[in-house]
């Protein structure tokens, strides 16, 4: 038991999510849809952006996975921090984190929803306005106050924070009201590149330099929403390293040690860890052209329909997120001479816009049949739905369990002799080799041989 989830710990061989999934199929006796979470796929995560990153400190939006075990995981990592929107997510994080380690950033900020986030003790509120900043000193006059900055390379829909232009201005006014604001706030966007992260790493310099000069202490930047660049299958590969590189180093040349950096990378810590599994619950035959509206696409293709939809975990496709499925069985040994058609994947509702996956490629698939959706981690399991959420399986390597255990046990329970920061750090065995001797120097990263079965 994990909290009060159960979790099968696996000896022996390591079990990767599709095997995993396809033991669940055989013998969860129902085709309701479900998933299968890797738990300790997050500690390496973690660990991975703690070796390659050392000075960001991760930082996890509720709202991209509300999953309780996952919670708990997270919860054990003392550098971790919970970002919350509403009360539903503060409920939540007040369940795993002291309130110092919730950090309240809505779109939608209210006097309200800002009176409802003091109440819990919120340690830290994101700002974009004078008014906020008035309404979070009269709420929780000594919450620390971070001010989000909305760059003109914002490549995002819905801009965050006030502008260039507006910064001076709140600047004055935060120092003459002696406000505590502590750090800068800066989201660039789900679509913002390195290039984007580099110019942002600039900006925030100069911010902290005219804040300087109107005797305000600013010492923490946040890079908002941190898109990590991962393989086509989640996996690390060069783009991630010369993305982390590049940005680490930027860091260590433009910034003291003194400053603290933050970025909410919960995409790249849950997309891996949780896997997807629907049932096809209807089919439909048609020409192939009509589903890939191409005419020289002869042939039959079918339209399937899958009990999950948009309205539950593939909600996650309103986040610029595109699942893809494969059959969750082999058919038979021979599988590879099977011919293959095009298709589509609709939701339950059968409505227009419930569409899973829009074009797929694959053997003709049989009612009843599962289908699997890996690196389904990423905005799949809300905080509150009106749909109910599949269950989820949790498995773990029998070695990842034991540490996982041992760091759960020494959260809930700490020794008087332990150290503070013990569970923090990396130990420097685990995902990569690095060294950087000074800011102009390239970090060098070497990958190193994954045994899963450590973080």
């Amino acid at each position: 038991m994990f909290g009060e989830q159960s979790i099968a710990v696996l000896s022996g061989a390591y079990r990767n999510p599709i095997e995993m999934a396809r033991h669940v199929a055989a013998r969860c006796g129902s085709q309701q849809p479900f998933f299968v979470m890797d738990v300790a796929a997050i500690e390496r995560r973690l660990e991975e952006i703690r070796v390659i990153m050392p000075r960001i400190r991760p930082s996890y939006a509720v709202a991209c996975n509300a999953d309780p075990v996952l919670a708990r995981v997270l919860s054990n990592n003392a550098d971790v921090s919970f970002e919350v929107s509403n009360s539903a997510e503060l409920e939540l994080a007040g369940l795993y984190v002291e309130p110092n380690r919730a950090v309240f950033c809505s779109h939608l900020m209210t006097r309200k929803s800002i009176k409802t986030a003091a109440y819990f003790g919120c340690g830290t509120f994101v700002v974009e306005s004078e008014k906020q900043i008035n309404d979070v000193m009269n709420a929780s006059p000594d919450a620390e106050i971070v001010l989000a900055v909305c760059l003109p390379y914002f490549s995002g829909e819905v801009p965050f924070g006030c502008s260039v232009e507006e910064l001076d201005e709140i600047l004055d006014m935060a120092h003459l009201l002696g406000t505590n604001v502590t750090g800068i706030h800066l989201e660039l966007g789900i679509r913002a590149t390195l290039e984007d992260y580099i110019n942002a790493l600039h900006d925030a310099r100069s911010i902290l330099d005219r804040a300087s000069e109107k005797f305000l202490d600013l010492r923490h930047v946040s890079l908002g929403n941190l898109v990590i660049p991962t393989g086509p299958d989640g996996i690390v590969n060069q783009d991630f390293l010369t993305f982390c590189n590049t940005l680490s180093c930027t860091i260590n040349e433009l910034f003291e040690s003194h400053i603290d950096f933050s970025a909410n990378i919960g995409r790249f810590l849950v997309t891996n860890a949780f896997t997807l599994c629907t049932n096809v619950i209807g089919k439909r035959e048609m020409d192939a052209k009509l589903i890939t509206n191409d005419d020289f696409d002869d042939g039959v293709g079918f339209v399937y329909q899958t009990n999950e939809g948009v309205y539950g975990s593939f909600g996650c496709k309103q986040m610029d997120i595109n699942p893809l499925c494969k059959p969750l069985n082999l058919d038979d040994e021979f599988e590879n001479e099977h011919q293959l058609h095009f298709g589509t994947i609709l939701g339950p509702t059968l409505d227009q816009t419930d569409v899973a996956q829009r074009i797929m490629k694959s053997r003709q698939l049989r009612i009843g049949e599962w289908l699997v959706w890996e690196q389904m981690g990423a905005f799949t399991i809300p905080v509150d739905s009106e749909h109910p959420v599949p269950p989820v399986y949790y498995y773990s390597g029998k070695e990842c369990w034991q540490k996982l255990l041992n760091k759960d046990e020494q959260r809930r329970s700490p020794s008087p002799n332990s150290i503070d920061n013990e569970d923090i750090g990396s130990d420097g065995e685990g995902g990569y080799a690095s060294s950087c001797e000074d800011s102009e120097t390239e970090i060098v990263l070497e990958p190193v041989a994954e045994d899963p079965n450590e973080f």
